[in-house]
């Protein structure tokens, strides 16, 4: 019997160790510890608790149990079936960057944090494998740290946690989480190709999720720019790009060519980071934070958002005054790209919603929504219609630049509007 097997102990016992009314952070994203969800919100009906969780990517299967008074859901993520939750009070927003949560656990008093990770290597640690972000962080402040292992959990570099950290081990009942990237439509290939023109050479590149990033990291593989790093989310594209031979071969951890905070995507991607000394996966006050990143040169931080306005101001959380996401990394990654030599902020949006019904660019951030980034936090937007640089620009000549780029079906209304 090894090391591994003879730890473990069953579901509910696991959870008898959380005790009534405390404070429980859960790792995000792919490293969601579901098989644990489970069972503290079946278990919510006789012992309340208080949920402080991230970014989530599958179906939310305890959100029926969510109690404002049994099981209190908090979030700084929203996204899916939250959406209509947060909207109607039952789940709870705290709007917060990514470099803060680190600090908000503490301003919590976490009381447990529940962990996803691989089995434990000859000398007892194991390995966070895709998320370290404020996982590792609410493991070392906790009290109770209860973690269900998965076999299929990559080990990655630096977010490793010792047997003797744990309080309790179970068997992962359910599969990790899968993130299937959005398909690049041909306005998206579009931006990605302009984007791309925009970049330097040896760049440091931070992209988000969706079908603009995807169009973007695609094109980088015919792109002629040299060895390239990553900072923030890696997902199955860069996975791509390494088995191309065009991350930097210099970067190995410590100073990994992808410094990660999260790693999602599916199988390919979870190979890729397995023991790859290019790939590091760090803690948020690490791969997130801008007085850590900001001496980096040419860091361009590349974001999207629901729409920003003819002065340069950018909303990427709510629409008419509802909550439908979060700030995530984007304000510390274009704080990062503002202080890095070389660095450049960058918004990539389509000049319409999907449904080609509304623009994008709007005469100003309607009241009741929120302003994300200032109009002073962004160098460029790019749409498929052109790029506007709002660098060293009036407020006229910003008007101008993003009337330009909007789509010439709302420009002339965006026009008479604004004046």
């Amino acid at each position: 019997m090894s090391r591994y097997e003879s730890t473990t102990v069953s579901l509910d016992d696991a959870m008898a160790l959380v005790p009534a009314d405390a404070k429980v952070v859960a790792a995000p994203a792919c490293g969601s510890p579901t098989t644990l969800l489970a069972g503290l919100a079946a278990r919510s009906h006789a012992v309340p608790v208080t949920l402080y969780l991230g970014l989530q990517i599958d179906e939310y299967p305890f959100l029926d149990h969510v109690d404002p008074n049994r099981f209190r859901l908090v979030t700084w993520h929203v996204n899916g079936p939250l959406r209509t939750r947060v909207g109607d009070g039952i789940v709870e927003y705290v709007p917060a960057r990514a470099s803060q949560v680190d600090g908000l656990l503490d301003v919590w008093g976490i009381d447990v944090a529940l962990v996803r990770v691989s089995p434990p290597d000859r000398n007892g640690f194991h390995s966070l494998g895709p998320t370290s972000s404020y996982a590792l962080a609410a493991a070392r402040r906790a009290a109770v740290v209860i973690a269900e292992v998965d076999r299929e959990v990559p080990r990655t570099f630096g977010a490793w946690i010792h047997r003797s950290a744990i309080s309790a081990i179970v068997d992962a009942e359910h599969p990790m989480p899968v993130y299937e990237a959005a398909v690049p439509d041909a306005t998206s290939e579009q931006i990605g190709r302009r984007v791309v023109e925009l970049l330097p050479r040896r760049p440091i590149l931070q992209l988000g999720i969706g079908a603009i990033p995807e169009a973007i990291t695609a094109g980088l593989l015919d792109a002629d720019l040299g060895p390239l790093r990553f900072v923030g989310m890696v997902t199955d594209a860069v996975a791509d790009l390494g088995a191309a031979g065009q991350l930097d071969p210099d970067g190995l951890y410590p100073d990994p060519a992808v410094l990660a905070a999260e790693v999602m995507g599916t199988r390919r991607v979870m190979d890729f980071v397995d023991g790859n000394p290019l790939v590091g996966v760090r803690e948020s006050t690490i791969s997130q934070h801008p007085a850590i990143l900001g001496a980096s040169e040419r860091f361009v931080s590349i974001n999207s958002a629901i729409e920003v306005d003819l002065t340069g101001q950018v909303n990427a959380e709510s629409v008419q005054g509802s909550q439908i996401s979060g700030i995530g990394g984007s304000i510390d990654y274009a704080e990062t790209a503002h202080h890095s030599p070389g660095g450049l902020r960058v918004l990539a949006i389509s000049a319409t919603t999907a449904d080609g019904r509304h623009s994008r660019i709007v005469p100003t951030i309607a009241a009741g929504d929120a302003v994300t980034h200032t109009r002073s936090s962004i160098d460029l937007v790019v749409t498929e219609h052109g790029v506007a640089d709002l660098r060293g620009r009036t407020l006229a000549e910003r008007r101008e630049a993003l009337l330009a780029i909007s789509d010439p079906d709302f420009r002339s209304t965006l026009a008479s509007d604004s004046t």
